[in-house]
């Protein structure tokens, strides 16, 4: 049987995923970096409903999955939705670096 990945593992993977350290996590979310530390090492039970819901946001992934490692659905955690906002993303930073050449 596969072993299931935990709360804390499954944070530290979908924070490594999106390029952000502990301390950037924490900043977005509201709490400290120890915070994000001890959930990663399963060191504190599960993050609060609003922490964890910041989380999932910040991460760009569904509560659930990020709660419980399954989906309501079938979609992949982050799926289609998750890759929208990170291409709208990357084109609002490509029209400020172009904003930026054209001041200059």
């Amino acid at each position: 049987m596969p072993r299931v990945e935990s709360f804390g593992e499954r944070l530290r993977r979908l924070r490594l995923a999106s390029g952000l350290s502990c301390a950037q996590l924490a900043q977005r979310v509201g709490v400290t970096e120890g915070a994000v530390r001890q959930m990663e090492s399963g060191q504190t039970k599960i993050a609060s409903f609003v922490i964890g819901l910041r989380l999932a946001k910040e991460l760009r992934t569904d509560a659930w999955y990020l709660a419980n490692g399954v989906t309501d659905d079938a979609e992949t955690p982050g799926g289609a939705d998750a890759l929208s906002l990170r291409v709208a993303a990357l084109e609002q930073r490509l029209a400020r670096l172009h904003d930026d050449d054209e001041t200059r």
